[in-house]
């Protein structure tokens, strides 16, 4: 799914899954994310907190719930985007923020350990 409002350029592929995909853009600081065919533009620190704010639901009390565990609202106040999503594709966006996270901490390490050769 190609994005019409950010250039490709600055888009870099940060984690990708069969439902999704993160994009880092360094030159509007920000991350691009494309799941279940929406794209939400978000700027580091909403990205971070959507991201935790997702990492806080727990699955176990959905599945254990009396109430129809298997549809859940996702609201991203900032950008105004709703996501009306499965719990299994609520598993599978947990998935791929979590992915997108190892890979920026990833990519902080190796830099990190790689500053001190950089002349």
């Amino acid at each position: 799914m190609s994005n019409p409002r950010l250039p490709a350029k600055n888009l870099v592929e940060l984690f990708r899954t069969p439902k999704g995909v993160v994009y880092q853009d360094d030159c509007n600081n920000g991350f691009l994310l494309e799941f279940m065919g929406k794209e939400v533009l978000f700027k580091v620190q909403e990205f971070l907190h959507f991201r935790k704010s997702i990492d806080r639901i727990n699955l176990e009390d959905l599945l254990m719930n009396d109430l129809d565990p298997d549809l859940q609202i996702i609201h991203h106040k900032n950008t105004g985007q709703l996501f009306l999503i499965t719990l299994c594709d609520l598993v599978a966006l947990k998935e791929l923020l979590s992915g997108a996270k190892v890979m920026l901490e990833l990519n902080s390490i190796i830099c990190s350990r790689l500053s001190p050769f950089v002349l």
